[in-house]
């Protein structure tokens, strides 16, 4: 054999050995893939899927981890290609959802019924990435009942999804497309492109003379989508909270005379292609394929899962942001509570003796503050309401229970429509009001900072709540008896303002962001979960109704009554 015909055989030799390598790869990555896929146990109501962990930092039990909080991070979704085609977007009518485990069986109440959603596109077409955030409840009409149930996106074009059978009888689970990959992309996107996606403008007068001008909390975000050089900066008078408007051009007219705010429409004009207007117009959208499942029950005396024995005054706060499980779930119309047994069950007004409630944000809780005052006959102490959508602050006093409560706007931005506003009665930030807080009071703070943000960038709603921080620190060391809680945000299928401009899937963001600025703190912040009771119920529109808002305020008397 000449030295040449030598070095042919090698080379023949060395392709056939990689070949067989990598078909051993593939064979033993697609049996792993499968053999995963075949063992899930669908009785483990704490049951994760088991991932290809190597692409990522964290566990998705894991807080810190994106998939945690059901999304993905915006230099992920940055990189996902501008929308071209709409079929090849993820397809309510083509995606499927099959069984895991013990399909041909009943379950029994408490197990966790596990499922995998697999995706395709309107082509039919499997889908093998991820990134669509998908919402999914365990339903019974006839009983009323509903609860949300723990999604997984396993970044493969597949969705791992686990209900727990909180009740008996015959039920389905039901899965919506609320975000395609494509528009999570777009909305990240625009909040980089524009101002804001509702922009916000500060009238300035003085004598005869006035003025309006763009106003945002990020001074460069500001100069670089305006022709503006020079700025006011508002941030003092914001009492610390950054904002800044355009100067005036009229030289009669200061950065001091800044009297009043509001919202321009039309809106700004959004920078989308005609296949991203079309999937946003289709909006949030129920999978047409649902399946059934029959829970028995063994224990006849009971047709629910038992309740929680636990107050939650023993309850440990910090598994509040560790746990993906529902928090709770509907039966007959009434939403149930499972951490721990609280307010709802004993309905007693007297552990709100002796102290004072601060709502501190924006109109849900407002909505808070005006059934509080219903449901503790508490007589307010401050100006007569002159309108539904009163923006001063409002307190009142039930004397018998030395009880007081208050309704507090967060600072600006505060948006409040076409009329414009004045805006002395929302400059008192939320880390002013902390501050101020008497050092022996028994306060109760909720904190909700949420709407007024998702119009811009989620850099603006972090940089508030690391300035929160600190002054809620400060009132830990100089007051023992205060109780904090973060209100986290709720969901909702639609807006006034359309499901772009103030698109719900932030609030999600803002969960992983409120984790982690309040990071070593979780031991004492009660994080109140507003969302299960609104994907539960598919709320359409951003102020959820009244029996929601009670619900949300029972959670939250939960935690506040220790006695």
């Amino acid at each position: 054999m000449t030295k040449l015909a030598l070095n042919e055989w090698k080379y023949v030799i060395g392709i056939a050995i990689l070949a067989t390598l990598l078909m051993a790869y593939m064979f033993t990555d697609t049996l792993k893939y499968n053999f995963h896929i075949r063992l899930l146990p669908a009785v483990a109501v704490k049951w994760k899927p088991e991932l290809n962990l190597k692409r990522f930092s964290y566990d998705v039990s894991d807080p810190r981890d994106a998939r945690f909080y059901n999304i993905i991070l915006e230099e992920e979704a940055l990189k996902i290609k501008p929308c071209t085609d709409e079929n090849l977007s993820a397809s309510v009518k083509h995606t499927s959802l099959s069984f895991i485990e013990y399909k041909d069986q009943p379950y029994n109440i408490g197990d966790g019924i596990t499922i995998l959603v697999t995706m395709k596109d309107g082509y039919g077409k499997r889908i093998i990435f991820g990134g669509d955030h998908l919402r999914a409840t365990i339903e019974n009409k006839e009983l009323q009942a509903s609860a949300p149930c723990m999604v997984t996106d396993n970044m493969n074009g597949t969705h791992s999804v686990i209900c727990e059978a909180f009740w008996s009888g015959m039920s389905s689970i039901i899965v919506v497309l609320a975000y395609p990959r494509e528009i999570i992309a777009t909305n990240y996107r625009i909040r980089t492109q524009v101002l804001a996606t509702r922009n916000i403008y500060g009238l300035f007068k003085s004598r005869t003379y006035q003025e309006d001008m763009p106003c945002h909390p990020n001074h460069t975000h500001l100069i670089k989508n305006t022709n503006y050089t020079e700025l006011c900066n508002l941030t003092y008078m914001n009492s610390g909270m950054p904002f800044y408007c355009g100067k005036p051009k009229n030289g009669h007219l200061l950065c001091q005379d800044w009297e009043k705010v509001r919202t321009h429409t039309p809106y700004p004009e959004l920078q989308l292609s005609d296949c991203e207007d079309r999937l946003l117009k289709r909006g949030q959208r129920t999978l047409e394929h649902r399946l059934n499942v029959l829970v028995r029950n063994e224990d006849k005396t009971r047709l629910t899962i038992e309740k929680p024995s636990i107050p939650c005054s023993q309850y440990n706060i910090t598994k509040l942001w560790q746990s993906r499980n529902a928090t709770g779930f509907f039966y007959k119309g009434k939403w149930n509570f499972r951490n721990c047994l609280g307010f709802q069950q004993t309905n007693d007004a007297n552990c709100l003796k002796d102290s004072r409630l601060y709502l501190i944000g924006d109109s849900t809780l407002r909505a808070w503050y005006t059934s509080i005052i219903k449901r503790f006959k508490c007589l307010p102490t401050t100006e007569k309401w002159q309108n539904e959508k009163w923006r001063k602050m409002a307190e009142c006093l039930n004397k018998k229970l030395s009880f007081r409560a208050g309704w507090y706007p967060h600072a600006q931005p505060f948006f409040v429509g076409n009329d414009w506003d004045v805006v002395r009665y929302t400059l008192y930030s939320t880390s002013r009001r902390i501050d101020n807080i008497p050092p022996n009071e028994r306060a109760i703070i909720v904190i909700q900072l949420f709407m007024h943000f998702v119009a811009f960038h989620h850099s603006v709603f972090k940089q508030r709540m690391e300035i929160i921080r600190p002054s809620i620190e400060r009132l830990f060391l100089k007051n023992k008896k205060a109780i904090v809680m973060i209100k986290g945000p709720h969901t909702f299928t639609n807006t006034p303002a359309g499901n772009v401009r103030l698109s719900d899937y932030f609030g999600f963001v803002y969960s992983k962001i409120i984790y982690e600025v309040f990071d070593g703190l979780l031991d004492r912040i009660v994080l109140l979960n507003n969302k299960d009771t609104t994907i539960a119920r598919h709320e359409k529109w951003n102020h959820p109704p009244d029996d929601i808002v009670n619900y949300m305020i029972d959670q939250m008397l939960d935690y506040a009554c220790t006695n």
